[in-house]
């Protein structure tokens, strides 16, 4: 089990089993992920658990636009650039629609 940016996510190797954790779990801890497969993760272009090896161009091309954002949010005061302003939150649309899209 790990825990990063404030969901718990269990790791689980049989499907079935992975299926009953996440009904018991919906109404009393809606914030973990159960894991059965690479795909099940929200975050997996960035789990060590899945690998580099395990993700594909789109994968990568999702985790330099989130790593861009992170950078973007975390300059933000040090470069007061409203371009820099404006692309940062473009590239948070983006993700959000990619995301919208993967589910």
């Amino acid at each position: 089990m790990c825990q990063s940016n404030q969901t718990t996510r269990i790791l689980c190797s049989d499907p079935e089993v992975a299926e009953h954790l996440r009904q018991q779990l919906l109404e009393t801890a809606p914030d973990c992920e159960v894991l059965s497969a690479p795909g099940d993760c929200s975050r997996a272009p960035f789990c060590r658990w899945l690998g580099e090896e395990q993700l594909g161009p789109a994968g990568w091309v999702y985790a330099a636009l989130v790593e861009a954002t992170e950078v973007l949010e975390q300059t933000r005061h040090s470069f007061k650039s409203r371009e820099l302003g404006q692309l940062r939150q473009r590239l948070k649309v983006l993700l959000e629609k990619l995301s919208e899209n993967s589910e």
